[in-house]
């Protein structure tokens, strides 16, 4: 009994340290796209990171300059790629636009998320959400006239 609880104890203690190991890494990224968008770009103030994870990843740092103009950076997660996109979120449509589109296209649907991806060097939203059908879509449209780019829809096969 006492040797199931030490395995028991062990058990919690090695995949606390593991989470706490995981989480690390990734905020460690963050901090190093959050450096790179503060040197390379007249952003002086961050207000929130995200990741997309597509063809290639980014992180997708949403910000501001002194003169208070919002921006939204998508900074590659490869090392070897430099190059910083940069979009004026002055020149986009808003994430509500996209969601008041989505819901007039798809009454019987449910919203999963809508967030900024990048695909073939474009700015995108990635709409996902479950349709009537019970397919789960990835619908990518751009983030200047929300002309949609490609659709991806998969369909559940285990019920």
């Amino acid at each position: 009994m006492v040797g199931l609880i030490l395995v028991l104890i062990s058990c919690f203690i090695y995949l606390f340290f593991l989470y706490n190991d995981i989480q690390q890494s990734r905020t460690t990224h963050y901090q190093d796209a959050k450096d790179k968008v503060l040197k390379m770009t007249e952003v002086t103030q961050i207000d929130n990171v995200t990741v997309y994870n597509g063809r290639q990843q980014f992180h997708v740092i949403f910000g501001a300059t002194k003169n208070g103009e919002n921006k939204i950076v998508y900074v590659p997660s490869d090392k070897k790629d430099k190059d910083l996109t940069v979009v004026d979120m002055s020149k986009i449509i808003k994430k509500q636009q996209i969601k008041n589109q989505w819901k007039e296209q798809c009454q019987n649907c449910e919203l999963i998320n809508i967030t900024p991806a990048m695909e073939d060097g474009k700015p995108l939203w990635e709409v996902t959400y479950v349709d009537a059908a019970d397919r789960y879509i990835f619908d990518y449209l751009s983030i200047y006239d929300g002309t949609r780019s490609q659709q991806l829809r998969l369909k559940s096969i285990f019920h």
